[in-house]
């Protein structure tokens, strides 16, 4: 059988006739898990033409485009409805698995087609729209009207759908509850090879510089760059030799370095831009503490990648980040000052800090791809089984 597959990933599209992601875990690694229980695998995504230069790892060749027309926001998504829903019509199709991914507009507008033509859909639900339009993450004049508007959108995905899985395992749940006639399960949206795991944990040694990093797009204000440079600033005040490392593009990252030079510490953070994923690994092997302080997550990939490389890590108590981390290390969000505290604390007990990155090297290998495949796998052949 056939998977449709509904996304509200942005991919690209060369002269060439090549795709790209736009995220990198939207590469070829993804569409595999589920090339394993499907025939094909037919996505559902807006396309973008590009004469841009492309990072091979973001390149996408084992799927089969169904594209729509490049909408770049919920304004121009409006314009363009009844262009998008006719595609979406003559998309979906009774003889394929359909499984749409997060609650977005689109995904809404396919899950409204299924329900007409009574086909059963499933859903992965991998993030909070409640916390993505929360104040300080997204600058939009219509930020509170769209929050409750893509809370209830999801809601209503998630009620309808047949089968969901979520990527955490209990935060998401709360807040988008399936139906009781659903089948449920959990399973963490990673790429974490099982052989990519370190041998041994990270050391906090007693050397003068001290590398932070921390990952994640620039295109919006989830990920916190703000704050986190503010953290910085506070640390290199009180005379603590620090460097900060951001990975990750986006259309605020001028922004964020004007805030660096307001701030006087250009020397003290480097953005290194979008990376491959050998290069991600060489960064955090190179790092001493890994931070997400995040305004708003799922679970957070890069954290779970960050564990398997031995790292401590320091994370804001949002989405699924309380599931991975020991609450110790945990921060709130919109703080700068429990930032620096925390990284305060590590640096003068370095012996929490190593057994922290033994305990977190440990629990990544929860997120093996072995581990949670069978999850994922029970998931796609309930959907199937569906059918029949």
């Amino acid at each position: 059988m056939d998977l449709i597959f509904v996304t509200e990933a942005r991919f690209y599209k060369t002269h060439e006739g090549n795709y790209y992601a736009d995220d990198m875990s939207y590469n070829n690694l993804l569409w595999n898990r589920y090339l394993k229980e499907f025939d094909k695998v037919y996505v559902i995504a807006r396309v973008f033409n590009s004469t841009s230069a492309f990072d091979e790892s973001f390149y996408v060749d084992n799927v089969h485009f169904l594209p729509l027309p490049a909408f770049e926001d919920i304004i121009s998504y409006g314009k363009n409805f009844f262009s998008i829903k006719k595609y979406l019509n003559s998309y979906i199709k009774k003889d394929s698995t359909i499984i749409i991914r997060g609650g977005g507009a689109l995904g809404y507008t396919a899950s409204r087609i299924c329900k007409k033509q009574n086909l059963p859909y499933g859903v992965e639900v991998i993030g909070d729209p409640y916390e993505v339009f929360a104040p300080g993450v997204i600058r939009h004049p219509l930020r509170i009207v769209l929050r409750y508007l893509f809370t209830y959108i999801q809601e209503k995905v998630v009620k309808e759908a047949v089968a969901v899985i979520y990527v955490t395992k209990y935060a998401l749940q709360k807040r988008y509850p399936a139906s009781e006639k659903a089948f449920t399960t959990y399973a963490s949206d990673v790429f974490l090879d099982s052989s990519n795991l370190v041998l041994e944990p990270k050391k906090l040694q007693s050397f003068k510089e001290i590398n932070l990093i921390s990952i994640g797009s620039l295109d919006q204000m989830y990920k916190s760059p703000d704050i986190l440079i503010k953290a910085i600033k506070m640390l290199v005040s009180k005379g603590i030799d620090v460097k900060l490392t951001w990975l990750g593009k986006g259309k605020y990252q001028q922004d964020m370095e004007r805030l660096v030079q307001i701030l006087e510490i250009e020397d003290k953070v480097k953005f290194a831009g979008s990376v491959s994923s050998t290069e991600v690994t060489k960064y955090l092997d190179n790092s001493d503490v890994f931070l997400l302080v995040s305004r708003t997550e799922g679970l957070p990939r890069a954290m779970v990648e960050a564990m398997s490389r031995g790292l401590p890590c320091i994370g804001t108590k949002v989405g699924g980040i309380p599931e991975l981390l020991q609450k110790e290390f945990l921060v709130d969000p919109e703080s700068p000052e429990q930032i620096c505290d925390k990284v305060q604390f590590l640096l003068k007990n370095r012996e929490v800090a190593n057994i922290q990155s033994k305990i977190n090297l440990e629990n990544s290998k929860e997120y093996s791809f072995e581990g949670l495949d069978s999850k994922r796998a029970n998931f796609y052949r309930f959907l199937k089984n569906y059918h029949n």
